[in-house]
Parts: C-alpha cells; structure tokens; sequence
C-alpha cells in the first residue's frame, strides 16, 4: 500500500470517533488517500483508524464518523453480539447530526438517555466510593439481580442485565481518568 501526502492533520485524543460531533471528529481526525489499495481513503483519529471509498477526504471523515456512531449504537442494542467492551452512547449533541440514525435506533437512545450531572468535589468522590463498594458487593454477592435491593437498581428492575463487577471497576477508571 503507497499513500500520497493529502492528509489533514491529526491531533491525539484518549476518546472514541463517536465520542465526538460531528464538526469535532472532522476538525481532529485526518484522512489520507490510498494509492494501489482496494480503498480510496484511511482515515485515522488517535488509535482508531477505518477505511472509506468516499469521493473527497472530508467525505471520507464524515463517512467514518457516521458509522462509528452507527456501530456504538447498534453495539448497544439488547440483542447486540456480545463483544468485549461495548461502546459509550453518543452524547445528544453527537446524535444531533444524525436524526435518521436516531429514528432507526430509537429504543437505544431511549433507553440510554442520560443528562449531564453538575456534581461537587465531594459529591463526585462519593459516586466514586459508592461504585467500588457497589463493585465490591457484586464481586462477594452481597449484591445480586433479584436482591429486591440495590441489585433492583442496579437492574432498573430487570430492564437490563446491570453492570458485572469488572464493568463498575471499569466505569470508575473512566470516571478516573481526566478527559483533555
């Protein structure tokens, strides 16, 4: 595979394509033409690269970006192939960019619409601590799916099968981890 030099540049970020609108995606990830490959376009953001057969390189980034918002909520269907780590849900504002992908996948964005929560210093300390201990009693079982408890919650009373203790432990390293 040979490249030519018609590529935008790429600055590194620690988040998903479809962590990212639209106008952000296009502005940070870069798109390189390919030469004597079965695709036209690689395009790449951090870690993350796909290919695209677009006519132009910004199309391409748009192309890419569509389905990675795309796979993240189809990754989050109830009925989705298991896979090793499911994607986040796109943000609202993501999603503003895609309303057919809204209408098709609906009960995904139904079910996983979360507002942004202001939280204090001391207050985001206690989530913190309240999901290790959550983590902790799923991992001794203190805490199950049909406790009639806090496994109720976890659950949304059976709505969905909640997070296992690898998954908490998970949550609270994003939670951890400082965003650029």
């Amino acid at each position: 595979m040979q490249t030519d030099n018609s590529s935008t540049q790429a600055t590194i970020h620690h988040v998903a394509p479809h962590e990212l609108t639209k106008a952000e995606f296009l502005r940070e990830a870069s798109a390189v033409r390919l030469v004597n490959h079965g695709r036209k376009w690689q395009v790449n953001f951090g870690n993350h690269s796909a290919f695209s057969q677009a006519d132009t390189a910004e199309a391409a980034l748009a192309d890419v970006h569509q389905s990675a918002v795309n796979n993240a909520l189809y990754l989050n269907q109830a009925d989705a192939p298991a896979v090793p780590y499911k994607p986040s849900i796109p943000t609202q504002n993501v999603l503003a960019d895609y309303p057919s992908l809204v209408a098709f996948f609906g009960d995904v964005v139904a079910t996983h619409r979360v507002e942004k929560l202001s939280v204090s210093k001391a207050e985001y300390d206690a989530v913190i601590a309240g999901l290790r201990m959550l983590a902790a009693g799923v991992e001794t079982g203190a805490v199950s799916v049909d406790d009639g408890d806090i496994g109720e919650i976890l659950t949304n009373g059976g709505a969905h099968s909640g997070l296992s203790a690898e998954e908490i432990h998970d949550l609270c390293d994003r939670l951890l981890t400082p965003t650029e």
